[in-house]
């Protein structure tokens, strides 16, 4: 094991790449942190209980973290991040590699595997925790959550935009549909896939994601 790849966790984004029977899930965390140095390294991962990756990982047990780069792609944090893996195969649009039959990101800082030692319910997350059991030093410099905010949100925004409506027009045939209009987050980016229309939520329901109320989502 390369300890020199849990250098570069920071408060950043990840990837968590797990099982999804015969293919795989995954999405963008941030609340992730290494809690101990000691073989094995133990992580503690915050993860939101509606997601599909939180309930594959109660499922399996077990995941890879993808740490991202500082000059990642926007799309690659929109893809993960901006949709939901029930809806979409959200690996078929990245470059990535197995690894222990797990997914990770062909272009990462570093990488590591990991298994679920425990898991603790939260009003709105779970909190994992982690065994490393594998790691992998990439190269470039880990991104740090404050830059995204700062440089690269609204790029993932536009990024996720661009995509979805030639995914749209790829698939239509003939005259050509206006794209689905969408409730974003203003503050985190998160967008709202529900089954309940966003106008029918109530008014104390907050945003999954960051926890802000729904006054702050707008209809792109």
């Amino acid at each position: 094991m390369d300890q020199t790849a849990l250098f570069k966790l920071s408060y950043g984004l990840y990837v968590v790449g797990v099982k999804n029977g015969d293919s795989f899930g995954g999405c963008i965390v941030d609340a992730l942190m290494q809690v101990t140095s000691d073989a094995p390294p133990l992580l503690m991962l915050g993860s939101m209980r509606n997601n599909l990756t939180n309930q594959l990982l109660h499922e399996t047990g077990e995941c890879t973290i993808s740490v991202l780069r500082a000059d990642i792609d926007p799309f690659v944090i929109a893809n993960f991040g901006f949709q939901s893996a029930r809806k979409a195969d959200k690996w078929v649009n990245v470059e990535h590699v197995v690894k222990d039959g797990l997914p990770v990101l062909l272009d990462a800082a570093s990488y590591l595997r990991c298994r679920v030692v425990e898991a603790k319910e939260l009003s709105t997350h779970t909190v994992f925790t982690c065994e490393v059991v594998d790691a992998w030093n990439g190269d470039g410099e880990p991104l740090l959550y404050g830059d995204y905010q700062k440089h690269m949100k609204d790029a993932a925004r536009q990024a996720f935009q661009a995509f979805s409506s030639g995914g749209q027009k790829a698939a239509s045939s003939g005259a050509q549909q206006a794209p689905k209009p969408q409730w974003v987050c203003s503050v985190c980016g998160y967008i709202y896939d529900g089954e309940e229309p966003f106008e029918e939520l109530p008014d104390a329901w907050q945003c999954p994601r960051c926890g802000q109320p729904k006054a702050v989502f707008v209809k792109q």
